[in-house]
């Protein structure tokens, strides 16, 4: 179990013994955490909790400057659901604080001596307290010369980041904004880095040496005390207010990103060593239900958990907060809930029931199987196909399973209860399957090919037959999608071009198709579930965001470093994921193309994606042979 060693750098009166001690009361309490801390030297506890009601108490009184050098170790634990379980302990924080004057000045009555040369390079996090009072009357405008303003900036700020340059570069560095209650609704984050970075040259150089560096950099508004606590008087006090309840706020962001940091640069470390580029965390055992740890039993399982939960705060706070990244956005590399590994080669495709309970998968072994999500247990084989890479696809009743074995070029509809072959359709196309879709409805199979065709067929209870055969296609066809009405079908390929079809009425001719150039070859297509986006990818690394009613690029997503061989879009359109032959899979904000998560397990190219009916699961299938379960967050 690993020990952080966290330092806070901040100057008298920053609050960062009111952070503590909050931080500890917010953590060690709230009933609805599945993490929480405890310190196991009882007069520390003690002691934090005398601060604690110092803050909240109906005094006006607030806890008085620290003078004793302490080193705080507080221990994480994962709370385990069974409760014949003990709960988990998955890590260690050692906080370290001092009086605040240290920074500045030398204190007559300090007690002890803390060596900032010698501890702040070794620290595994560095937080630096901004006085959020002090740079409220730098925001203001206030006469530089007053008397607060210069200790702020030629005193405070100068002095921190002298220390802060001495961090090595995998060091996690953040900015604390103190007292944010004081600012929010008046100031952003953007317009604070700028006044920051204008008038402090030595924050400025911090800022951009990191940034060029690579470094993550952020700066983490919190509140210790949160809104409408405690108001601001004429003479710069603060005064509780009668009744008031604290209501502290992003608290665990900072210690958050602390375990992020430290799994990207172990994740980072493992790609280096890795000939097989397998992560860390590929190594780690897939031991989660529904992404929770019901019963925790290893460090693995607890850590795992650990970082998903700590995962879903950090990116709500990087949704309400986009600006807090003033460097590099370290994203984590997510572990997955479980690994099925039944498969014997490439996973073609993956898809789930309309409940979201079943997994279904197909692959190049001519198998189709069927898998419990929430405990990642084969529950079938319910198709043996004759022939290798084998697509499936599933009726939105769940009651008929279709299949393409595309080295035979066999298209068949199967009972997805019983595994029995209803019949087989006609083999219209000439050489292999390279696109398999169904229309919602259940009355339309559309199949595309390396004969440079495109078939539509009208299924019947117990046939079907071709109603529409589209050759307008310079090249293989490897990518379809049809529009959740029915009534746009997109198709693409290696001849780099996107036909577009309005599928025709009670089977009425085709009135002509859209054609649309394509920077490169288009290896996947998906639509949003209201229809309004198409996205594409392909050969150039490059994921295109179209908007259907105009069709015209919105957007361009260029994170990838291999082709694009798989896209899926979310139920409710917020997530976008894609898959790469570089091994990883992005999830996306398809609002505004920011890159959300990485998920880097796989070892080998993410052949397809599919997100659960719920929302709630994201699963991959890979030239690996495996396919993972991954929780959303």
């Amino acid at each position: 179990m690993k020990n952080y060693n966290i330092i806070t750098l901040g100057p008298s009166g920053s609050g960062k013994t009111v952070f503590l001690a909050s931080l500890f009361k917010q953590l060690s309490t709230s009933p609805s955490k599945e993490f929480f801390l405890t310190v196991s030297d009882n007069e520390q506890r003690k002691k934090l909790n005398e601060i604690y009601s110092r803050i909240i108490g109906k005094n006006q009184d607030w806890p008085s400057g620290t003078r004793d050098i302490t080193h705080v170790k507080f221990t994480g634990y994962v709370k385990n659901l069974d409760l014949d379980l003990e709960n988990f302990p998955v890590c260690q924080f050692t906080y370290i604080d001092y009086g605040g004057g240290l920074i500045t000045d030398t204190l007559p009555d300090q007690r002890d001596v803390f060596d900032f040369q010698e501890n702040v390079p070794n620290a595994d996090a560095v937080l630096a307290m901004i006085d959020g009072l002090k740079l409220l009357k730098l925001m203001r405008g206030e006469n530089l010369e007053n008397e607060t303003i210069l200790q702020f900036l030629l005193q405070d700020l100068p002095n921190m980041m002298q220390l802060i340059n001495q961090c090595k570069r995998d060091t996690s560095v953040d900015f604390i904004i103190s007292k944010w209650d004081l600012l929010e609704g008046n100031y952003n984050l953007s317009e604070i880095t700028e006044r920051l970075r204008e008038k402090s040259p030595e924050f400025n150089n911090v800022v951009s040496n990191r940034i060029k560096a690579g470094c993550p950099v952020r700066l983490i508004p919190v509140s210790s005390i949160g809104m409408d606590f405690a108001s601001l008087q004429s003479d710069g006090l603060m005064k509780k207010n009668p009744g008031a309840i604290p209501k502290p706020f992003h608290l665990e962001i900072p210690i958050a990103y602390v375990l992020i940091d430290d799994r990207v640069k172990a994740g980072n470390e493992a790609l280096k060593s890795s000939s097989e580029k397998t992560t860390l965390l590929a190594r780690l055992k897939n031991s989660f239900s529904n992404g929770r740890a019901d019963r925790v039993r290893d460090w693995e399982k607890a850590h795992n958990h650990l970082v998903i939960s700590f995962s879903k705060c950090l990116n709500n706070f990087e949704e309400e907060f986009p600006e807090a990244n003033l460097g590099t956005k370290s994203r984590l590399a997510l572990p997955s809930i479980h690994t099925l590994r039944e498969h014997q080669k490439v996973v073609c495709s993956v898809g789930f029931t309309s409940n979201s309970k079943t997994l279904f998968s197909s692959s190049d072994d001519r198998t189709v199987l069927f898998w419990d999500v929430a405990r990642g247990n084969l529950q079938k084989e319910i198709v043996r196909e004759k022939s290798g890479w084998v697509l499936a696809n599933l009726s939105q009743d769940n009651q008929k399973l279709f299949t393409a074995a595309s080295a035979d070029r066999s298209i068949k509809v199967w009972d997805a209860n019983t595994g029995k072959l209803l019949y087989e359709l006609p083999k219209e196309h000439s050489e292999q399957i390279g696109g398999l879709v169904v229309s919602l409805d259940g009355s339309t199979l559309i199949s595309s090919s390396r004969d440079r065709t495109v078939k539509v067929w009208q299924l019947e209870t117990h046939s079907a037959r071709v109603i529409h055969s589209l050759s307008e296609h310079q090249g293989f066809v490897y990518a379809l999608a049809v529009s959740p009405n029915g009534h746009t079908l997109v198709a693409g390929g290696t001849d780099k071009k996107m036909l577009i079809w309005e599928l025709p009425v009670n089977n009425d001719e085709f009135r002509g198709f859209r054609a649309l150039e394509h920077p490169d070859f288009i290896k996947a297509l998906a639509f949003s579930s209201d229809g309004k986006i198409l996205v594409s990818g392909g050969g150039n690394k490059t994921i295109y965001v179209w908007d259907t009613r105009t069709w015209k690029i919105r957007n361009e997503l260029k994170e990838h470093t291999g082709a694009i061989w798989s896209l899926a879009i979310g139920p409710d359109n917020r997530f976008l994921a894609s898959g790469s032959d570089d091994g990883e899979i992005r999830v996306w904000n398809l609002s505004d193309g920011t890159s959300r998560t990485i998920l880097t397990e796989h070892t080998g190219i993410i052949t397809t994606l599919a997100f659960s009916p719920d929302n709630q699961i994201l699963a991959s299938g890979s030239y690996d042979k495996t396919i993972k379960i991954w929780q959303i967050v």
